[in-house]
């Protein structure tokens, strides 16, 4: 398993001593875990809006400007409806106020190499128990661990050298490959090859609109006529699924 991981706090000494704990887990598991540390909510904002490809976020809430609650309510709506977001505080009269934007768990300062390993084997279960499919892409940026949830659609831009472009709410990722792969590893996770280029993730689908449709951002794409009656049949039965989860 490959996990990235957003370390965001003010105070530098608690940014490296989570990052050496959690070092010592990768250590002695089967995990491979790779950090981005940040001093401030807007550079994680910022670097996230670029990258989109962490699948742990540990927040400090008690931060200047954007407190660590703030950054997350923004995450959850614009970027990552997904992610694992665990809070870290002095305080634990915050913990309340963090329910609201699901925090996968709480830790309290100061924190100790046991926290942090109970803290990652609970993650690690989660995400093996959980539907949560994670595939690594590889990009001009280097190798990408992904949330298959979060990609709109795929699409081929450039079938003569395999390219495909992975379309996120506000982000994309060029990698090569081919939609009859991804086709078949994730059709049976609710992706549908609504046309000739595009695989799409209907459960990012917002409504039809002759003969094209438009998803959770506002982006359209295009419907073939075969396949349109299909596809509102699947979409019709996904929403039911979700609805009953």
């Amino acid at each position: 398993m490959n996990l990235k991981i957003a370390i965001c706090d003010d105070n530098e000494m608690d940014r490296m001593k989570l990052q050496s704990m959690l070092t010592s887990y990768y250590i002695s598991n089967d995990i491979d875990l790779s950090f981005d540390l940040f001093s401030s909510g807007k550079a994680l904002f910022q670097q996230y809006k670029k990258s989109g490809d962490y699948q742990i976020v540990l927040l400090d809430i008690e931060m200047p400007e954007m407190n660590g609650i703030q950054i997350a309510e923004v995450i959850r709506a614009t970027i990552d409806k997904h992610v694992i977001i665990v809070f870290i505080s002095n305080y634990p009269q915050y913990m309340q106020q963090s329910f609201l934007v699901r925090p996968f768990y709480y830790i309290t300062k100061p924190f100790h190499l046991t926290d942090i390993f109970d803290l990652m084997n609970k993650v690690v279960r989660e995400i093996e128990s959980s539907h949560v499919i994670y595939s690594l892409i590889s990009t001009e940026k280097g190798d990408i661990t992904i949330n298959v949830r979060d990609v709109l659609f795929i699409e081929a831009i450039n079938s003569r050298n395999n390219l495909l472009s992975f379309h996120f709410y506000d982000h994309q990722l060029t990698t090569k490959g081919t939609i009859l792969h991804w086709q078949e590893q994730l059709t049976e996770y609710n992706f549908y090859r609504c046309y000739r280029s595009i695989l799409l993730n209907l459960q990012h689908i917002h409504y039809f609109n002759l003969g094209r449709i438009i998803l959770d951002n506002g982006c359209s794409v295009p419907i073939s006529r075969r396949n349109e009656k299909e596809l509102k049949a699947l979409f019709l039965n996904t929403t039911i699924q979700l609805l009953n989860l």
